[in-house]
Parts: C-alpha cells; sequence; structure tokens
C-alpha cells in the first residue's frame, strides 16, 4: 500500500470575512470562521498537502483560491481509494454548513467538498 496516497481533510481558518473569486466559479463571501476541505491524491498526498499551506503558487485549483486567502490549521489523511473523497464529503455535509455549492466537485456528483463551521469551539 502506497503510504503516501489516500484522502485528506485540510482545515482552515478565515481570519474575517473576504470575497474572494473562485476561478470560473465566481465570486463568494467567505465568512470568519473554520473551512473543512476534502480532497484526495492518488500519490505524492503530503506534497498536496503542503502546496495547500504555501500562499504563492499558480492558482489552478478551487482550494487555491481559498488557501492563498487563509491560514491552513491542519490536516487530516486516510489510506484508501480516490473513491473515499466524495464519501467523506457526503459525511461532513450531514454534520457542517456547505460552504458553496461545487467548491471542489468539478470531477464529481457530490454538491461540494467544502464546509463551514463559525468556531470550532461548537463541534
Amino acid at each position: 500500500m502506497n503510504l503516501d496516497a489516500g484522502v485528506y481533510i485540510v482545515i482552515f481558518y478565515m481570519p474575517k470575512d473576504r470575497t474572494i473569486q473562485i476561478g470560473r466559479l465566481g465570486r463568494f463571501r467567505f465568512r470568519q470562521g473554520v473551512y473543512f476541505y476534502v480532497g484526495s491524491a492518488q500519490r505524492n498526498l503530503s506534497a498536496r498537502i503542503e502546496r495547500h499551506n504555501q500562499k504563492k503558487k499558480t492558482l489552478r485549483w478551487h482550494i487555491d483560491y481559498l488557501s492563498a486567502r487563509s491560514e491552513m490549521l491542519g490536516a487530516i489523511t486516510i489510506p484508501g481509494p480516490r473513491e473515499l473523497e466524495c464519501q467523506l464529503a457526503k459525511k461532513l455535509s450531514s454534520m457542517f454548513e456547505s460552504a458553496v455549492h461545487g467548491f471542489g466537485a468539478s470531477d464529481c456528483r457530490c454538491a461540494g467538498h467544502l464546509f463551514y463551521v463559525k468556531d470550532l469551539a461548537k463541534i
């Protein structure tokens, strides 16, 4: 089994309300609070997560636009197939508010892969 592959949840903190252009998806208001992003990498998982922590990068994916304007708090990785990404997103959608419809879900049928909570203490 490749230990540098699987699905992940990256946790970001948005220190103040901001409106951010997310590529062709559009402009969205992001409220101050905590955001959970679900993604996958079937190779180089650690490099993918490190990319999410970089501020200066080519803005390629939806998450790049958010991660460049927020603070990464940490990440949770889970070994498993790519299909687990959507299962995990579905589970989080039952626990948290969906942040932006379609965010991070260009290649699947999920409503989105980004979730919001105002305060971590309420979890």
